[in-house]
């Protein structure tokens, strides 16, 4: 796969979550609306999404509002976070298309090609932030916290982290540094979001074809966690795990079973959400 614009195979992925929101966009049910999706994936991403069999974006749809979703809970009320960290944020416009509290700051944190080609993308669409936007060039496998802290980030205030359509991609060294990482800028209060696959996902039957695809494309699935809520707990964090398909805005598309929490023999694709404690 050939990859523009100084993109790495993993930077093109971003262009295929895209490519999933504006698909959505067309449906008269859609779950979220996107009106950059289709310019940001481009010609790459929309060529990626028509090779796709039907249907076969609807997780990355459901993962999208789910998020969507828990930051419009954990930005409300006068206690909560009035800053926001999302790592790993790829072409992502919830910085342009949510509706976020006055005075909000959302760190956006990647390598600077995709976000200048973002920032370059939707300028030319006329798009304007729809909070403070601080934009983070950092690589996530190397010291990230010192350009967080040197964008503004205050680590003695809540802050909500965000780490969507990320973390499978590393391996489980440099995806539990990220926790950790985070864990250490996180005052008492602050939230975490992020979805992860459990290790049977990696070795399923019923997964090959898309893992087969992710691996052809050079962006093979690496990171799993079994049990977030308590690997999560050992850091200082409450959290809970969700599942797609369980509840929640689109459930009635999802066609697939949805496994038991603790059958560990099953592929699972979690939804995790945390609160650090005091």
């Amino acid at each position: 796969m050939t990859v523009p614009d100084g993109l790495d195979l993993v930077g093109a992925t971003a262009r295929w979550t895209a490519a999933a929101r504006a698909l959505e966009r067309e449906r008269p049910d859609a779950l979220l609306d996107d009106p950059w999706a289709a310019a940001l994936a481009g010609e790459e991403g929309m060529a990626w999404l028509a090779g796709q069999a039907p249907g076969a974006t609807l997780p990355m749809v459901l993962r999208a509002r789910f998020f969507d979703d828990w930051l419009g809970e954990a930005m409300r009320g006068e206690r909560a976070p009035r800053q926001a960290v999302l790592l790993g944020c790829g072409l992502d416009t919830r910085a342009w298309r949510l509706r976020w509290p006055e005075g909000v700051a959302v760190f956006e944190v990647d390598r600077a090609a995709i976000l200048e080609r973002k920032a370059s993308l939707l300028e030319a669409a006329g798009a304007r932030p729809a909070c403070r936007r601080v934009a983070v060039a950092a690589d996530l496998t190397a010291d990230w916290g010192a350009a967080l802290l040197g964008a503004g980030l205050d680590p003695t205030a809540p802050a909500a982290w965000l780490a969507e359509g990320l973390l499978f991609y590393l391996p489980d060294p440099a995806l539990r540094a990220v926790f950790a990482a985070a864990t250490r800028l996180s005052a008492p209060g602050s939230r975490l979001g992020f979805d992860i696959p459990s290790r049977a996902v990696l070795t399923s039957p019923w997964t090959r074809p898309w893992l087969d695809m992710q691996a052809a494309a050079g962006a093979p699935w690496l990171g799993a966690m079994d049990d977030p809520v308590a690997e999560l707990a050992v850091l200082g964090w409450r959290a809970a795990v969700a599942q797609p398909g369980e509840s929640g805005p689109g459930r009635e598309r999802w066609t697939l079973p949805v496994p038991p929490a603790g059958a560990r023999e099953l592929p699972h694709s979690w939804y995790v959400t945390a609160v650090r404690a005091a």
